[in-house]
């Protein structure tokens, strides 16, 4: 993958970059949060490393503005000093995709990397095929890796895109936390599921699955969810 790592540190910018290149990945490295948004204008990443405390901005708030403001759909994985589950949450809650506490261990680096690289390239896989059922009031596109609410495109991360196809296609059936973060994180189901119930939330709020647009994602107590069809919009099969 081509991958930016935004740290200020020289000596943890060369760690990553060497623990990284060893895996065959493409580095590109910037201490600066501005230098990254210049070189975003130029080139594409598949995946961006941003470190919390950064001279010019925080990791967290650039994270943000790069889902928010600049559209980027890329992957995140974002790396701090702290361990705290609040940390942990409000990271996701703006737009990672995955968060790695330091100090960096060199396995769970490359581990996690991969992990988001299979994730990246999972629009070839059966279950983002448009083969199943998907309410009138949506429309997924495949090919641009968005999803139509209503007449206007909904803004969504990488994770939240793959979520959010998975339940769409469909409608009534109910998945497991460790399902879903095997599928969609490529990680080990037995870890924390508040990744799975952060993104579900932010999922609910931007498609509006409370069903006032004829689905609704419904949690089942210490299991999973399942998107339900309601009877406001009609959901058809394909």
């Amino acid at each position: 993958m081509q991958i930016g790592i935004l740290e200020d540190d020289h000596d943890q910018r060369d760690y990553l970059t060497l623990c990284l290149e060893a895996q065959g990945h493409e580095l590109a490295g910037f201490e600066r949060a501005s230098q990254l948004l210049r070189a975003l204008r130029e080139r594409s990443f598949d995946l961006l490393i941003i470190d919390w405390q950064l001279p010019d901005a925080c990791g967290m708030e650039l994270t943000r503005t790069l889902r928010s403001e600049h559209g980027w759909r890329g992957l995140i994985l974002f790396i701090t000093a702290s361990q705290g589950e609040e940390d942990v949450v409000h990271a996701l809650q703006h737009g990672a995709d995955d968060f790695l506490a330091k100090p960096i261990r060199p396995a769970e680096l490359t581990a996690r990397v991969e992990a988001l690289g299979r994730r990246f390239v999972t629009s070839d896989t059966n279950y983002l095929q448009p083969k199943v059922a998907i309410s009138d009031q949506y429309r997924i596109e495949p090919d641009e890796h968005t999803i139509w609410c209503g007449e206007e495109p909904v803004a969504l991360t990488q994770r939240e895109y793959q979520l959010a196809s998975l339940l769409l296609r469909h409608v009534g059936e109910l998945y497991s936390r460790a399902y879903l973060l095997e599928m969609i994180w490529g990680v080990n189901g037995d870890i924390s599921t508040r990744t799975v119930d952060t993104h579900v939330s932010r999922l609910r709020r931007k498609l509006g699955l409370n069903g006032s647009r004829g689905l609704r994602l419904k949690s089942v107590y210490q299991y999973g969810y399942r998107l339900e069809s309601c009877a406001t919009a009609p959901v058809k099969s394909s």
